[in-house]
Formats: C-alpha cells, structure tokens, sequence
C-alpha cells in the first residue's frame, strides 16, 4: 500500500513539474515571441530608413550630376547675356532719340515705343539669365519665416482670387528665429505658389505646409528636439492642377525648359540654385491630372563655417 501511495505521489509530483514546466515554456514562447516582433519592427524600420538613405543618395547624385551640366550651360549663357546686353543698350539710346525726334508724329512714335518695350523684354529675359548664371549671393541671418510663409497668400492674392483658387496653409512648430535669405526665400515661394495657381485654370485647392523635421527620423515628427544640427525646414506647396508628364518631370529644372507659350524656362532653375545655397533642394512629385507638389527642405540653423562665411 505505501508503494502506491509512492507511485501516485511520484506521478502527481511529476504531473506537478510538467505542468510547472510546461507554464513556464509558455511564458518563455510568449516573451520569445513579442521579442520577435519587436526585432522584426526594428529590421523593417531600419530597412526603410536604408532605403530613404539610398534614395537621398541616388537624388544627391543626380543633383550633382545636373549642376555640373548647368555650371557649363550657365557660363556660356551669361558671357552671351553680356554680349547680348551692349547692342541692346545702343538699340535702346536710337530708340529714344528717336522717340524724341518724331514727338511730333503720334504714328512714328508709336514705333519708337513698341521698339523699346521690345528692348525691355529682352532686357529682362537677360536679366533673368544673368540672375540663373550668377551663383546667389545669400544674406544669411536669422529671420521670421513665419511672416514670409504667412506672406505668400498676400503676394499671390489677385491671382488666386481670377482664378477661383481656394488658399489653405498649416504652419507646425515653425519657430521665431530661421537661418535663411528672406527674400530669395520669399522669391522662391511665389514662384512656386504663382506657378500652381497657373496650373489651374479652373480653379482649384493650393495649399502651403511648412514644419520642422528630423532627418534621422522615418516620420514628419521630430523623434529627438535636442539635436538642433539635424533639424531641417520642410515647406511644401501642392496644387490640385493639371500634373506634369512623367517623361517631362526631369527636365523641369533644366535651363530655358518650359511648357508654357510664354516664359523664359529659368524660373525653376534660379528657385533651385537659390535653395541651393541654403544648403538645401527642392523635391517635386506629380501626377498627370490629380496635382503637383514641390517640397523645399533647408537647414533650421548654422550648419556650418562655410555657410557663415557666404554670407558674411
């Protein structure tokens, strides 16, 4: 009888560890588990940060790439610029001795004038070249973006309004104090906003976003507000218009590239190199018939002494 009792208290004994052992496997499972998912969140954000850094790469590069064809683009066209621009001053000078000279004549006259409006537009179209093939000067110092987002409507107010455009804009976190040129900035963003609301002739929504964004995170949000070096300005202007070709979106940087009838084709291309010299670029995106958007991304602060001594 003593052996049973023995034998059954041995089996309940080892049913005991068994099920001891088998709780506590499952609660190893479980952590093994969430350990798994966990590693496997981690791999899947670092492979997607692997990938916005291989893209990041591949987009400096092509950048780099263009401004060696501009640079060579660009000095040929500012020494013709300048050739250009001594015959159109004496062109001009006959053009108002003449006007001078037939004050009399209301018909002749009349010649005179359209003569030198014609000078001033090609004036003008050089000047713009002139502007595209001069490397931006920058006056970097602390100013209040804020104002010159808040600004944009303002400037583009009598064509959004002809063109039945609704305007909406949302500033996060934009602090009081940004390192940049206020008015090649400023310059850059109605170029661009003006362009959207071309873009639709029909009316349409333009919207304009600026916040402050970490480069090291995968998100829009700032994962870490202590590492000023890394913060950058993100603006982005979208429009609800036409779209751009795909076959045409590499060329719209390019140098006397338009599809407009009338323009000179170096309003991207003067936006570019100013942002540029904020240490910075300008992205876009577009889909044929659903819109554009345009992303300018800069640094927040002083990123460097080469910066500083650029602008003075």
């Amino acid at each position: 009888m003593a052996i049973e009792e023995k034998k059954i208290t041995l089996l309940q004994e080892a049913f005991s560890n068994f099920n001891q052992t088998s709780f506590e496997l499952e609660q190893c499972y479980r952590l093994l588990e969430e350990q798994v998912r966990r590693l496997h969140h981690e791999l899947e954000e670092k492979n997607m940060a692997l990938k916005e850094s291989q893209l990041e790469k591949a987009l400096l590069r092509d950048e780099v790439e263009r401004n060696h064809r501009l640079a060579a683009v660009g000095e040929m066209a500012g020494r013709m610029a300048h050739e250009l621009r001594n015959p159109l001053g004496s062109i001009e000078l006959f053009a108002s001795l003449l006007r001078k000279h037939f004050a009399s004549d209301p018909e002749k006259k009349a010649w005179t004038i359209h003569l030198s409006d014609a000078v001033n537009a090609m004036d003008y179209a050089l000047s713009n070249l002139l502007l595209f093939t001069g490397k931006p000067n920058p006056n970097l110092r602390y100013i209040n973006l804020r104002k010159v987002l808040e600004g944009v409507e303002h400037f583009s107010a009598h064509l959004i309004k002809q063109n039945h455009v609704r305007y909406s804009q949302s500033l996060k976190n934009i602090p009081d104090l940004v390192w940049c040129d206020e008015d090649l900035i400023r310059q850059v963003l109605i170029n661009l906003a003006l362009n959207a609301v071309d873009a639709m002739p029909q009316g349409g929504d333009l919207r304009l976003s600026a916040e402050i964004i970490h480069t090291g995170s995968t998100s829009t949000e700032c994962s870490n507000r202590n590492l000023k070096e890394e913060e950058k300005v993100f603006i982005a202007i979208s429009d609800t218009g036409n779209g751009i070709a795909e076959e045409t979106l590499p060329k719209i940087f390019d140098p006397f590239f338009t599809t407009k009838e009338k323009g000179t084709g170096l309003g991207l291309a003067i936006a570019q190199n100013a942002i540029s010299a904020h240490g910075g670029i300008i992205r876009v995106h577009s889909k044929k018939g659903r819109g554009t958007t345009f992303t300018i991304i800069f640094p927040l602060h002083k990123q460097n002494k080469k910066i500083e001594q650029e602008a003075g």
